[in-house]
């Protein structure tokens, strides 16, 4: 019971708001219509649980995207699907800010399903692109948790390199930096470190766009 405990806090952690790769906050863009993006990763989730996710999206009309991911974890082993709509409210701004919101649940086998809302917004400058998000979501037979991230990337040459700290109502904060480069035309390469309840967590992935 334990080990599915860590699993469901895990999973609530990442999944939502499904955020492209490698942040976990989200921002408040979406695909240009008519074009999708899958992603992979590896993660070393909080409670050292080891998972692979799999998470493509596709954005059907102009300023919504729709999303699912199926992560499995190799400790527990348990399974968790999610699927979401992801709408962007206001069009996005080279020099300024813009905002969306996500709408989605996650779904981990034996536990049932965890619904979540997440509102975003993103600044851009000449200093990179700032993301903050505020939402909340509700487990199986728990009282309904506020989530909030905060994150900034930034490009330099050909990497993009970002910090970032998210976290929800009764549990620490976690604080990881990460970067991500195009090692072929619509392939990415990323990667994250971080630190979260005095663990260190890592991730490894790769999104292909088309």
């Amino acid at each position: 019971m334990k080990d599915l405990l860590l699993l469901v806090a895990a999973t609530a952690a990442a999944l939502p708001a499904l955020a492209g790769r490698p942040l976990t906050v989200d921002d408040a863009n979406v695909n240009d219509p008519g074009h999708g993006h899958v992603e992979a990763w590896y993660a070393r989730a909080p409670g050292r649980l080891h998972t692979w996710t799999v998470a493509p999206a596709f954005a059907p009309i102009d300023g919504l995207e729709l999303g699912a991911a199926f992560s499995r974890d190799r400790t527990t082993p348990q399974s968790t699907e999610a699927v979401q709509a992801k709408w962007r409210i206001t069009p996005a701004q080279d020099a300024g800010c813009n905002v969306g919101a996500v709408l989605g649940a996650s779904h981990t086998r034996g536990t049932g399903r965890t619904p979540y809302l997440n509102g975003l917004m993103t600044c851009n400058s000449d200093w990179g692109a700032s993301h903050f998000n505020l939402g909340a979501n509700r487990a199986p037979g728990a009282s309904t948790l506020a989530t909030w991230g905060v994150a900034h990337e930034r490009e330099f040459g050909a990497v993009t390199a970002h910090v970032e700290a998210f976290g929800q109502r009764r549990a620490k904060p976690t604080v990881q930096i990460g970067a991500r480069t195009e090692i072929a035309k619509g392939l990415q390469l990323d990667g994250t470190v971080g630190r979260g309840n005095r663990e260190t967590l890592v991730s490894v992935g790769i999104k292909a766009s088309f």
